[in-house]
């Protein structure tokens, strides 16, 4: 693995996939390999995509003792680090100053389940930080799977006091930086997929996709 040589870096957020702690909600409905088997793959799209855009690649895991990360996932990264923090908004807050100290300028943070984050919408992110603070793409249950910031406009209060899963995450993030004067963008909205319902959502709107995660499906599942 390399340091960046750019102004511009992916923080993509993973778990370590091991049936029963990825992809719960879909468990239910997929059962626990099943649900991680599609994690894996979605994560797949998710590496392909970063790679096309040509952006160096953090990638964040969560720490735990059962299981490691595999081995091509850590291939495509430039570098590997371990989430720090209790929720969600701590750590995401930790990982744009932990990119920040690096001395990057643009830091682009997804999540690892919408292979919808392809390399377009990564670099529309990247350009429209030329021109605003911090852009988001929204989740369509009203969160979001996207957010970029420059590193003058870093402030860890947009990530606290957020009602995490709920779908008033995007609204309370937008008045938090409405508030403080921090111009904000909106990208397209996209599709997570958390629910049996959600992966029914995006075979009907990325079926002709061929990714791994429509692979998955079409062998897999049946809509």
């Amino acid at each position: 693995m390399t340091s960046p040589k750019t102004a511009t870096v992916v923080a993509l957020f993973v778990r370590i996939p091991v049936p029963g702690r990825v992809k719960t909600r879909l468990a239910k409905d997929l059962g626990a390999v099943g649900a991680c088997e599609l994690y894996k793959a979605i994560v797949t799209d998710v590496l392909e995509n970063i790679k096309c855009s040509g952006l160096p690649l953090f990638l964040f895991c969560d720490a735990t003792n059962d299981g490691n990360l595999p081995q091509e996932w850590i291939d495509e990264s430039d570098r590997v680090i371990v989430q720090n923090g209790a929720s969600i908004g701590e750590r995401m807050a930790a990982a744009f100053e932990y990119c920040f100290n690096e001395y990057i300028d643009k830091v682009i943070l997804i999540g690892s389940d919408i292979p919808g984050i392809d390399a377009s919408v990564l670099l529309a992110a990247n350009k429209n930080l030329d021109s605003c603070d911090i852009t988001i793409a929204p989740a369509a249950d009203g969160g979001y799977c996207l957010i970029a910031m420059n590193r003058t406009a870093f402030l860890p209060l947009i990530f606290k006091d957020i009602p995490w899963s709920t779908d008033a995450v995007l609204r309370n993030t937008v008045e938090t930086c409405e508030k403080h004067g921090i111009n904000i963008e909106l990208l397209a909205c996209l599709q997570d997929i958390d629910t049996i319902e959600d992966l029914y959502i995006y075979q009907s709107n990325y079926s002709a996709t061929a990714c791994a995660t429509n692979r998955w499906i079409k062998n897999t599942v049946t809509i």
